[in-house]
């Protein structure tokens, strides 16, 4: 089941770039953070993060049943999640593993039901079954399968509290990087037809529409546009990929990565000598 973008949420999840800012990054920064090292990183997720990463889709999409079996994906060979993470914050940490699963909408919600459910869980979680914090605080994830000499995106989930934080485009970009790393040619995805936003962000990394799938989405049928990129390989693609790298760092900071540690550091020139001291 491909969820690259199910309900329409791209359009918020990448509200961190204005519309003006959409079509080819060319609006100039006034002060580049590209030296600073945002609070987020991009890890490889593993078994430990899938509670997390299942609420997670559930608040980013809540209409959409079924829901990706993440567990079985983080099994396959040909698959690979990536999640942006953060320190947890001390109160995070003290309302433990029921604040990690919960959605925004299920911590808002507090008609009788809501908080006897959120009663059960919490002795649920806390005597029956005690579910571990996972090592860091998830705030989003993107997940890829790669088949012969394509990758494809099948889903990108980002918390509500967490958007407009540049967190969206940097799982791109790591996505990005990942593929070319397994060397695969190209990229696809699939995009709601109506989601004008998110199709403006793929195609400023290079994604040309290539067809469409119709009554794709089963909460309401409307199409997908199915996207791909050129050859990633190429020269012109991965100049133009390096510059909207450096230009999300110059907005957001940099981000630690897989087989990203930070920008380097220019030695210092040791091969001066001190002038002598007259006396």
């Amino acid at each position: 089941m491909t969820l690259a973008d199910p309900d329409n949420i791209l359009a918020t999840v990448f509200a961190d770039l204005n519309a003006g800012k959409l079509s080819d990054g060319s609006t100039p920064v006034t002060e580049s953070k590209s030296s600073i090292r945002n609070e987020y990183s991009v890890r490889v997720v593993n078994l430990a993060d899938s509670a997390m990463l299942e609420s997670i889709e559930r608040e980013a999409f809540p209409s959409m049943v079924p829901i990706t079996k993440i567990e079985r994906d983080l099994a396959r060979e040909n698959g690979l999640y990536l999640a942006a993470v953060r320190e947890w914050h001390p109160d995070e940490r003290a309302l433990g593993a029921r604040f990690a699963i919960a959605t925004q909408a299920e911590k808002e919600d507090d008609s009788f039901t809501a908080r006897i459910r959120r009663n059960v869980d919490r002795y649920l979680l806390s005597y029956v079954s005690r579910s571990k914090l996972t090592s860091d605080y998830i705030a989003g994830f993107v997940g890829l399968w790669f088949v012969l000499d394509e990758a494809h995106i099948v889903i990108i989930g980002i918390r509500e509290s967490d958007r407009r934080e540049g967190i969206g485009e940097e799982l791109l970009i790591s996505a990005l990087e990942q593929v070319v790393e397994n060397d695969s040619r190209v990229v696809t995805l699939e995009v709601r037809e109506s989601n004008d936003p998110a199709i403006k962000l793929y195609t400023k990394y290079g994604f040309q529409r290539v067809g469409v799938r119709r009554r794709y989405y089963s909460d309401n049928g409307e199409n997908a546009v199915i996207m791909t990129t050129p050859p990633i390989h190429t020269n012109d693609y991965q100049n133009r990929f390096a510059r909207l790298v450096e230009q999300h760092a110059e907005r957001w900071g940099w981000v630690s990565r897989p087989g990203y540690a930070g920008p380097e550091i220019p030695e210092s020139d040791e091969s001066e000598e001190s002038p002598d001291s007259d006396g």
